[in-house]
């Protein structure tokens, strides 16, 4: 499970100042997603409370290595051009939400649709996923264990734009609606996304598309150009 700041100092019973403290310090990670920090409940466990929980049942990998296995796994691996909307109507946040996630564009990905809108829907509602310049990242608050791949992208396009409370008060014209299995995909896959959507070209792209063949290409480009420079 994700935690916020207040939500870890609240379980470790501390101040929060305490919890920024320990990051300087090292003492316990964090990921900082849309100017707020989050915590994998899990790594916290197994740093204060180690030895409970680790018990693993017979014949199934641990969480850890199968998160392991899939941590080098690339934006344009998750992003299929069969999960595209380029010409959305949705004008609110639910809209939004509804018309990126239909059973035809999710395929047999998703075992429970209604699930992953409430839980994108109350996502959205603790803190909006909109990070600005235009830009939308809807995810669960939880990863969904039984996604039936490792993780997905479903991109939307707004030619209007949608309110959407981001952090800079400007409509929100592109999403890139994430789901993951597990926290640590998740994670690694949300630093990857901020690299792409931090450079305004690759933005100016994406509205440029006239196809989601266009838009995969794109994010082929970018993403193998980003993975050469690093």
């Amino acid at each position: 499970m994700i935690l916020t700041l207040r939500e870890l100092a609240d379980y470790l019973r501390v101040n929060e100042r305490t919890i920024l403290r320990m990051l300087k310090t090292g003492q316990v990670q964090g990921a900082k997603i849309g100017g707020q920090w989050r915590f994998n409940s899990s790594q916290i466990d197994g740093l204060f409370f180690p030895g409970e929980g680790e018990e693993e049942v017979e014949g199934e990998e641990s969480l850890g290595s199968l998160a392991r296995s899939h941590l080098s796994i690339p934006v344009s691996r998750v992003i299929a051009e069969d999960r595209m909307v380029l010409d959305m109507q949705a004008t609110d946040v639910a809209g939004v939400i509804e018309e990126l996630t239909p059973r035809d564009l999710l395929g047999r990905l998703v075992m429970e649709v209604e699930g992953l809108r409430a839980k994108c829907l109350a996502r959205e509602q603790l803190l909006s996923t909109g990070v600005g310049n235009g830009v939308a990242i809807p995810h669960p608050r939880d990863p969904i264990a039984t996604l039936k791949a490792p993780a997905m992208i479903v991109f939307g396009r707004s030619a209007k734009g949608v309110e959407f409370s981001a952090v800079d008060g400007k409509p929100v014209h592109l999403f890139f609606l994430l789901c993951c299995q597990n926290i640590e995909v998740h994670l690694h896959l949300m630093g990857r996304l901020a690299k792409l959507l931090r450079n305004r070209e690759f933005l100016a792209k994406c509205h440029e598309c006239e196809s989601t063949t266009d838009v995969l290409r794109v994010v082929l480009e970018f993403e193998r150009a980003q993975f050469l420079h690093d």
